[in-house]
């Protein structure tokens, strides 16, 4: 055995020392801070001295041979695998139940809705139990079923889609695909049913008697109405050259007015303000000669019963040809069921999502067409007029479910 001792300005300087001459099998025996010897070295810094050795027949061992690498995997390890993955997915379940629980105890809710999101929550259990104790989640299938299956209910999830439509998805592609040979097969037929769930996009439907089409906006606080309103008002006038008119009763938010009032102007679109319910007649009155009038609300609260009664009586008195119920795509699910609850009592719609672009999963759009059973329309990503809006494309949606797809073995 070779022994010798390295000295240097720090611990990281001597230890490369011993690297280079003595290798990385070297034994550190032994390190201390020592002074340099001589009248110097009473002056100067302690250096670090470590001690170390290596074996004589160092460099002149063969490495034993590794046993060629195969790609054959066992059945017992295949289980394992699965088993894991399940347990993965049950973790992240729980997670949401103890947040959801968390948040019930820190928010304050009126009965009825706090027994209906206890029964989801019942139900969403069951599902999941369901699942889980399934033939395809006990492992008794082949690998390509068990696997796929529970990569695409785990994608599904992230997205943030009701298990109680995951549920039904599975079993509809399941009917669909008697015998799944990988993933990809079992993913383009979830996305085939997404897109048939989603259906085919309606916009605004004109009047054909020469007179104006009414369209009134309404939705929560916070979710870009005015925004969306005017690249609605741009993208007619400027692309199609009808001739607009705008309203708006938001005039509880600050700047509302001024900010619809200012695209108006770059438009070349005349505004109108409101005040309360009765005047919406007068006003759509006054613009009997144009093609399309765009009434913008104000977000309500559904806490607030006093300010959603005077959203109904809005609705009821402007009588306009086309509702258009506007969500954002950054809220949660339990927030969406109770926002859908209190917008209950528009009965004719359609569905406008916007800030497309400020979520990775756009699993909201399928749970409110589920819900509600409305059609889609229109989806906006960004806040530039008119660019960012487009017609909603279900075939783009359903991709974006599963982009962060994981490879299956």
């Amino acid at each position: 055995m070779r022994i010798r001792r390295y000295t240097g300005r720090d611990a990281q300087e001597a230890m490369l020392k011993v690297k280079m001459d003595l290798g990385s099998e070297a034994i550190i025996l032994n390190t201390r801070k020592v002074r340099k010897r001589g009248i110097k070295g009473l002056f100067s810094k302690p250096v670090t001295e470590i001690l170390a050795a290596v074996d004589n027949n160092y460099g002149s061992l063969k490495k034993a041979p590794q046993p060629p690498k195969t790609n054959t995997i066992t059945e017992e390890q295949k289980k394992i695998d699965l088993l894991e993955n399940r347990l993965k997915q049950m973790e992240a379940m729980l997670e949401r139940f103890f947040s959801n629980a968390q948040n019930k105890n820190q928010t304050k809710q009126v009965e009825e809705p706090e027994t209906e999101i206890d029964e989801k929550d019942s139900e969403e259990s069951a599902l999941l139990y369901n699942y889980y104790t399934s033939e395809s989640a006990t492992g008794e299938s082949t690998q390509v079923t068990g696997d796929a299956y529970s990569v695409i209910t785990k994608e599904l999830i992230d997205n943030e889609i009701e298990p109680i439509i995951i549920d039904k998805m599975i079993q509809k592609i399941k009917q669909t695909i008697k015998e799944p040979y990988n993933y990809d097969e079992i993913k383009d037929t979830a996305e085939k049913i997404i897109q048939e769930i989603l259906g085919q996009p309606q916009t605004i439907k004109f009047r054909d008697d020469g007179k104006p089409t009414v369209v009134i906006l309404l939705g929560p606080t916070g979710v870009g109405k005015t925004t969306t309103i005017a690249k609605i008002a741009a993208e007619y006038s400027l692309n199609h050259e009808k001739k607009v008119a705008f309203i708006t009763a938001d005039t509880y938010r600050i700047a509302a007015v001024e900010q619809l009032k200012t695209y108006a102007e770059i438009l070349n679109i005349p505004v109108s303000v409101i005040y309360t319910p009765q005047e919406i007649k007068e006003a759509v009155a006054e613009y009997q000669d144009k093609d399309l009038i765009l009434i913008d609300t104000a977000g309500r609260s559904h806490n607030n019963k006093i300010q959603f009664s005077e959203l109904k009586m809005l609705v009821n008195c402007t009588q306009a040809d086309e509702i258009y119920l506007v969500l954002s795509c950054s809220i949660g699910r339990i927030a969406c069921r109770d926002i859908l609850k209190n917008y209950s009592f528009l009965t004719d719609y359609k569905l406008i999502f916007t800030k497309l672009d400020e979520v990775l999963v756009p699993g909201i759009i399928l749970n409110v067409k589920c819900t509600t059973g409305k059609p889609l329309s229109y989806v906006t990503a960004g806040q530039n007029v008119p660019d960012d809006i487009e017609v909603a494309d279900t075939a783009n949606i359903a991709k974006d479910m599963f982009q962060q797809k994981t490879g299956i073995v």
